[in-house]
């Protein structure tokens, strides 16, 4: 019998080559699709302990204050999920065309998640957080071509793929609060923001003390990407970083 797990994606930073921000993030969060009812309660006590009310949508950017923001990121560390982060240097970027960038890049993304599956013997129910120009048509088709020079997606991994609105599912707001607070560690560059990442480092896709080639993946490789590579020294309080 099959594991399954349920993947929900979402994205933080703006997609332009040379305008916007530095850099664009897509972030997977992966959960035992046996667990997800359960971890997707978490949400609610958030927004519960936020004073929500539970059928408003959570939102990193609508947050105001480092306690709550906290408070978000150690239940998320107390959580039975794994995180891939795929991290884009947009100004380093010299040869994609920018209307280009989010479904070239993915696949950087989607290849962890199969090489995840892969090693749970698993299955990956995969939920996109809905944006102006994505289509499922051609996101099925990218990823089932036969030809992929750069990536290893091996789609056998990948039962179902929908684009669904955030407001529909608890855990692409979750989604969306370790996008955008690693979007926000690397924009402000202080260990202030760093202890976000920091507090659910070991739910970050990690090997042998490798995060760059898996959870915190940097493309392009020639990126200096100061800010990432300091975040890394911080949460690790290791010197030496792991080649990409």
């Amino acid at each position: 019998m099959e594991n399954e797990y349920n993947v929900y994606i979402d994205e933080a930073g703006d997609e332009g080559i040379n305008k916007g921000s530095k850099y664009f993030i897509l972030t997977a969060l992966i959960v035992d699709k046996s667990k997800d009812i359960e971890i997707s309660k978490n949400v609610d006590i958030i927004k519960q302990n936020l004073e929500m009310n539970i059928k408003d949508q959570l939102h990193w950017k609508q947050l105001k204050g480092m306690p709550n923001k906290n408070m978000i990121m150690d239940i998320i560390g107390n959580l039975d999920v794994l995180i891939i982060n795929v991290i884009v240097d947009t100004k380093s970027i010299k040869i994609i065309p920018s209307n280009n960038i989010y479904n070239y890049f993915s696949g950087y993304l989607y290849e962890r998640i199969c090489w995840y599956m892969k090693e749970k013997s698993g299955k990956a129910n995969i939920s996109i957080s809905s944006r102006g120009n994505l289509s499922k048509k051609n996101l099925s088709e990218y990823l089932n071509r036969k030809n992929h020079k750069k990536f290893n997606i091996d789609v056998q991994y990948i039962k179902s793929i929908k684009i669904i609105p955030n407001e529909r599912k608890r855990l692409l707001q979750l989604a969306d609060c370790c996008c955008s607070a690693l979007f926000q560690a690397l924009k402000y560059n202080n260990n202030i923001h760093f202890n976000y990442i920091k507090k659910i480092k070991d739910k970050i896709y990690c090997k042998n003390n490798n995060y760059l080639s898996y959870g915190l993946k940097l493309v392009p490789s020639s990126s200096q990407a100061i800010e990432l590579k300091s975040l890394i020294i911080y949460i690790t309080k290791k010197r030496e970083l792991s080649p990409a």
